[in-house]
């Protein structure tokens, strides 16, 4: 007769325990390992580009000049508006006599700029006679404000010296003004206009 040796009640209870743990790993390191790569692989977020400058340049006719420190962006914008503005005005006077679309755009751009760069040459060079007229706005601008002091000594000086410039570099101004708007239209309609850029 063979001997049957009794089975442990315990080795059954810890196969089912072991059982049970495997069973409950393997789905958490399933998932796990699921993710991982996931991670990993996860692209790194798009790096968004940078909002575009406005272009803050000041344009005047075929000129286009940096934004003076000075200016505020609304400022540049309101000169540029109305240096369009008198483009357009002059171009269309242009074509109402004849003058071809793109020849009118060049010839008022070209006015335009020579006539600011005229009147800019007027006025330096009537500088030092001007500046004399600024010496005697000041005195004379002093002599009225005294009345008034201490705030009629800083005021009516500054005003007196404004004006006596002006009334000295204004008429030269003009016409220099009046001379580089006669080089800018012999310019623009005895010269060819640029090509249009390809877009």
């Amino acid at each position: 007769m063979g001997l049957h040796q009794a089975k442990s009640p315990v080795r059954p209870a810890f196969r089912r325990a072991a059982a049970y743990a495997v069973a409950g790993a393997l789905p958490l390191s399933l998932s796990l390992l699921s993710t991982a790569p996931a991670l990993a692989e996860e692209p790194a977020p798009a790096v968004q580009p940078a909002a575009p400058i406005p272009d803050s340049s000041i344009r005047i006719g075929t000129m286009k000049l940096d934004q003076p420190f000075f200016l505020t962006p609304e400022q540049t914008q309101q000169i540029n508006d109305t240096s369009a503005s008198a483009e357009s005005v002059l171009a269309q006077a242009l074509e109402a006599v004849g003058v071809d679309h793109a020849r009118a755009t060049y010839t008022a751009k070209t006015v335009i700029t020579d006539s600011l760069i005229g009147a800019s040459v007027g006025a330096t060079a009537v500088s030092p006679i001007a500046a004399t007229g600024a010496l005697i706005g000041v005195v004379a601008g002093l002599v009225a404000g005294l009345p008034f002091a201490p705030i009629g000594l800083v005021i009516v000086p500054v005003f007196g010296a404004a004006v006596g410039y002006a009334m000295v570099a204004a008429p030269f101004a003009a016409l220099g003004a009046g001379v580089g708007a006669a080089v800018g239209a012999a310019e623009g309609l005895l010269t060819a206009p640029p090509a249009a850029p390809a877009s």
